[in-house]
């Protein structure tokens, strides 16, 4: 409900934005203005190392994607959830749906008036949660936000665990998925006795160790995007 209400939030601004013929303007405020547009983050008394140690302790991580190439034009941009058991897809999703496009405010520099334009969506971020039988997924875009997206985790011995593996290649071509991060289950090594998953962080780096975490993996989900016409 909570996204359908943002997407709506978000169709009707796009529509009067289109009526009022609002034109094209490099977005060049600060990042953290255009990442807390309602200013409720601005202490600057805390820094990066501490909320970095704070995220850790509270179990969250965060996983930011830059879009490369940088977009010159119009798209749709899409992002998926796969989800594979055994090496077999068994369900797939999109998670948000939307025009690559997002509209933001400044005053004028002649007029002092507010004045809105439009930029391209830079990059993607998501930030995971974790608990004992759940990953908690919230996706954000500069045009919504998706939350409450939660990963199963399908656990049948002790010392089984789940670990995320990133792309750090994600240059996108049109109308093709690209994978950003693998969220997958540890398996048993009978030869080593022990639980093992790819010792490969960025799967960009090896082909190998990426083809044996998807061979091997008895459970595991990719996240991806689409940018399509």
């Amino acid at each position: 409900m909570k996204r359908l209400f943002v997407t709506f939030i978000s169709a009707l601004i796009s529509i009067s934005a289109i009526s009022q013929d609002i034109k094209y303007r490099k977005d060049d405020r600060p990042q953290n203005v255009k990442d807390d547009r309602g200013n409720f983050y601005q202490d600057m008394s805390i820094s990066e190392i501490d909320i970095l140690k704070a995220l850790e302790m509270a179990g969250i991580r965060m996983f930011i994607f830059p879009i490369a190439p940088v977009f010159e034009k119009e798209y749709i941009l899409t992002v998926y959830l796969n989800e594979y058991v055994n090496g077999e897809k068994i369900n797939s999703r999109s998670l948000d749906r939307n025009r690559n496009i997002y509209y933001y405010r400044v005053i004028d520099p002649i007029t002092r008036e507010n004045a809105t334009y439009f930029d391209y969506v830079p990059k993607l971020t998501f930030f995971t949660k974790d608990n004992d039988t759940m990953m908690s997924l919230t996706l954000e875009n500069y045009v919504s936000s998706t939350s409450g997206i939660r990963l199963t985790k399908n656990k049948v011995r002790e010392n089984q665990f789940y670990a995320w593996r990133a792309y750090s290649k994600t240059d996108w071509k049109l109308n093709e998925e690209v994978p950003l991060m693998v969220y997958s289950s540890s398996w048993y090594d009978e030869k080593n006795n022990a639980e093992r998953n790819c010792a490969v962080r960025d799967l960009s780096l090896s082909e190998e160790a990426t083809k044996e975490l998807f061979d091997t993996s008895p459970h595991y989900y990719v996240i991806s995007f689409k940018v399509s016409e």
